[in-house]
């Protein structure tokens, strides 16, 4: 049992009132180091949040970009004049080409550029607004990528564009580019922008974007100087001067993906105002902060710690398994008589519902063991009952075969035949439903089983039908150990081997291949069973494992539908799983996982 310390009652009064007799003795010598200290660093946290948010959002808009100018690309007739750049073409690929009217960043040239960065096609005015260098450059980068690139700023007269390049893939292969021109211009959303930046960092904070190659920058609106130091390189802040706002401290992030930066600026001058303004105050506020704690902090322990202290002793009984003390002795009206109210009704309510919690599984285990009975009974009815007539109808066949056959003619043999056919699928379609039945109720004791030796055991059951089929089994060197149940993974690997033998296109020799892997950096062990029969539809793949569900006539491939049936009961009660890959035609790959023996 953990030693008590000492109790809240005691503690908050202590630790208010230490704390702000320290904080009262400190403060004065070191109040406006701490503060100016404490507002520039705060400032500084702030301008490196926002660069950083700046910076993921303009990655963002990086996406967008590319996927508006990805839309032109997937159109059908820009695909189609990239693939045969021909004049009846011509004019659809023009329409699918000419840019919308986006006011914040006007497209002012759209280009199409082949795969081997040859320009095919422009609309707009190519010849004042984009540059034959920086589109190859662009189309170089864009080659790279799956999904495009963006590209540096360029100044054109007064104004600033920069290009974005997607590629245009047709049938999986790459058929060309289209390279966008888009002008950066002042709109509504510009000045929104930095609207919800002063809010964010201070009415005096500038946003800036430049070229990481390169001095053209801007401020959304315009092009404006760059900074007089190298904001990429100092290393998240700088500070220097800037004409007509003096000391600035500046903040820049590399936008990711982009030859673009993006910097914050934030004057000198206001970080320190702060901190004059509270030192004036911090005297008084010290003082006044002092007394009123230390009275106010011994009456709030004295009032929140007898509710606590009796929630507390309760709480305990409860854990204990006592659910009689309520803890509301006295009505309270604040929180924590109300609180102490609702731990009452919750307690009633705990109470309440493991009083028929316990009825009611005491009700479904007396069910659950009625139902038990009636399959055991169900079940041995199946075991001898029924089988008995079948043995009958297979014997009593056996002997007018024997007996009789100079009577009957070849129907009537014919006829026979088949009774005693029948008689002995009917007693294997018993034996498996016995099996998938004590499947289902059995407990299965797992533990670690070499599969090396499991399926020895398997193939020796499967001898006969081997030898008759001159089967050729192929297992690997070496297989690792699994946990599982040792009659029931034979069973299984038994049902696949079989499945894998028996499901040959006649005159085809059947092939089977084991071999064992790790899965999941050494989770799961997965075990296939590989065969070169006649395959399964993809649309087949989760029907094969349900009950008598069957894909071919009993007279061409027998059986009872039940073995995979038994195969996924079998490895669900293990804690594994099974699947299968297969086309028809090519054979199937059926496996099975299950944890290896060797985890921790």
């Amino acid at each position: 049992m953990a030693e008590r310390g000492l109790s809240i009652k005691l503690k908050l009064p202590l630790l208010i009132g230490s704390l702000l007799v320290v904080v009262t003795l400190i403060y004065g010598g070191a109040a406006y180091q701490t503060v100016r200290r404490s507002t520039a660093v705060a400032v500084t946290a702030r301008l490196g949040t926002v660069v950083d948010q700046l910076a993921l959002t303009l990655k963002a808009s990086r996406s967008s970009l590319l996927g508006s100018t990805r839309t032109v690309a997937d159109s059908p007739a820009v695909r189609a004049y990239a693939l045969h750049p021909e004049g009846r073409l011509r004019a659809f690929a023009e329409a699918a080409l000419k840019p919308p009217a986006i006011p914040a960043q006007p497209i002012v040239v759209t280009e199409l550029w082949s795969a081997n960065a040859r320009r095919l096609l422009s609309v707009g005015a190519p010849d004042k607004w984009s540059d034959a260098r920086s589109a190859a450059d662009l189309v170089e980068q864009a080659a790279g990528t799956d999904s495009g690139a963006v590209g540096p700023f360029r100044a054109v007269g007064d104004s600033i564009v920069y290009g974005v390049a997607v590629p245009v893939m047709s049938a999986g292969r790459l058929r060309g580019y289209v390279v966008q021109w888009r002008r950066v211009a002042a709109s509504a959303d510009t000045r929104q922008q930095n609207e919800r930046l002063n809010r964010l960092i201070g009415s005096d904070a500038h946003l800036f974007i430049g070229s990481t190659p390169g001095d053209i920058w801007t401020d959304l609106s315009r092009r404006v100087p760059p900074p007089p130091v190298d904001v990429v390189r100092a290393g998240g802040l700088a500070r220097y001067e800037r004409a007509g706002v003096g000391p600035v401290l500046g903040a820049a992030r590399p936008i990711p993906l982009t030859p673009w930066v993006v910097l914050v600026e934030f004057p000198q001058t206001v970080i320190a105002a702060p901190a004059r303004q509270f030192l004036g105050r911090l005297t008084l506020i010290g003082a006044i902060l002092l007394v009123v704690g230390l009275v106010t902090a011994w009456g709030a322990s004295l009032t929140l710690t007898r509710p606590l202290t009796r929630l507390t002793h309760v709480t305990e009984a409860v854990a204990a398994g006592d659910y009689g003390p309520p803890i509301a002795e006295r009505p309270r009206g604040d929180e924590l008589g109300r609180l102490a109210g609702a731990f009452d009704v919750m307690v009633t309510h705990v109470r309440e519902a493991q009083e028929r919690l316990e009825e009611r599984v005491r009700a479904r285990t007396r069910e659950l063991e009625e139902r038990n009975q009636e399959l055991e009974t169900f079940a041995y009815s199946i075991s001898h009952d029924l089988r008995s007539p079948l043995r009958a109808m297979e014997g009593f066949s056996h002997a007018l075969l024997e007996d009789y056959s100079g009577q009957l003619d070849e129907t009537g043999r014919q006829h026979v035949e088949r009774v005693a056919t029948a008689a002995r699928t009917m007693d294997r379609l018993i034996d498996d439903l016995l099996a998938y039945s004590r499947l289902t109720r059995s407990e299965l004791d797992l533990a670690p089983i070499d599969l090396g030796r499991v399926l020895k055991g398997s193939l020796q059951q499967l001898d006969a039908e081997v030898r008759s089929r001159n089967a050729r089994v192929d297992v690997a060197d070496s297989l690792p150990a699994v946990v599982a149940h040792g009659p029931t993974l034979t069973q299984v690997l038994a049902n696949l081997l079989a499945n894998g033998i028996k499901f040959v296109p006649p005159g085809r020799t059947p092939e089977v291949r084991v071999r064992a892997e790790r899965r999941d950096g050494g989770g799961r062990v997965r075990l296939w069973v590989e065969d070169n029969g006649i395959g399964i539809a993809p649309e087949h793949h989760e029907r094969i494992f349900r009950v008598f569900e069957r894909l071919h006539r009993a007279a061409d491939y027998p059986g009872t539908g039940i073995g995979l049936a038994i195969v996924r009961k079998a490895m669900e009660r293990m804690g594994g799983s099974v699947g299968v890959e297969s086309e028809l035609g090519r054979g199937s790959r059926f496996w099975i996982e299950l944890p290896p023996a060797d985890r921790g």
